[in-house]
């Protein structure tokens, strides 16, 4: 029953976004998962782009829009949000879960319901809504930065062009598709996190366990959906 009460805020979060500690919680695990991460990857999207191209045109001797356009398709509909939403496990849902398990063992989260102050409110919306922020804008860097680093290493002389005519490459199903994977693989990491973090034992053993549960359910929870959804879109 508690856990109920504590889930339940999730269905309406803009109502606890009005207090300034619940938004100033938001910010910081937006800050922390997204921005911190931005350079990592950037680079990995770079990186996958012009890997993507070598072996589309080098070795398959596909023409270059050809190999513009599958990588379109292969970065946005499935790389690079599956990327994303490991880099998420890896950094973010381990912190979440660990900080839920210490607050646990420690007794602060009964504290908080004693003062009358809803958990799900405070600690939880905001972190499942701040990472599911975070992962949808990873994915778009990841996704981008893929098509900019293929434009480049493919383009040659002739970059200039390439960039201009992106709109060939660029269709607005791939950014959907984009988007709603990553909307749902950024919530089912989150709430899976939050789910191992306030499940601990009463002991401070417990909070590393739970730390790597986290990691390891998360990564069951990102492939479970990945594959739901391969089968929904067939």
């Amino acid at each position: 029953m508690r856990l109920a009460q504590l889930f339940a805020p999730i269905t309406t979060p803009l109502a606890g976004l009005r207090h300034q500690p619940v938004r100033r919680v938001l910010l910081r695990q937006i800050y922390f998962t997204g921005n911190e991460a931005v350079f990592l990857v950037l680079a990995i999207g770079f990186a996958l782009g012009a890997i993507v191209i070598s072996l589309l045109h080098g070795q398959y001797g596909q023409s270059r829009d050809a190999s513009l356009r599958l990588l379109a398709s292969l970065s946005f509909k499935e790389i690079s949000p599956l990327l994303a939403a490991i880099i998420l496990v890896a950094r973010s849902s381990s912190a979440v879960a660990s900080e839920l398990a210490t607050m646990q063992v420690h007794g602060e989260i009964r504290s908080l319901f004693r003062m009358g102050i809803p958990p799900g409110t405070y600690l939880i919306m905001p972190r499942v809504l701040g990472m599911t922020i975070a992962c949808v804008g990873l994915t778009l860097y990841i996704a981008l930065m893929s098509q900019a680093g293929g434009t480049l290493f493919s383009a040659g002389t002739d970059v200039t062009y390439e960039i201009l005519a992106i709109d060939r490459i660029m269709r607005i199903d791939l950014m959907l598709t984009c988007l709603g994977k990553a909307f749902v693989f950024g919530l089912g990491c989150s709430l899976t996190a939050c789910y191992v973090g306030l499940r601990v034992g009463p002991y401070v053993t417990d909070i590393p366990k739970a730390s790597s549960r986290a990691v390891m359910r998360g990564l069951f929870v990102i492939f479970l959906i990945e594959t739901a959804w391969t089968l929904c879109t067939i």
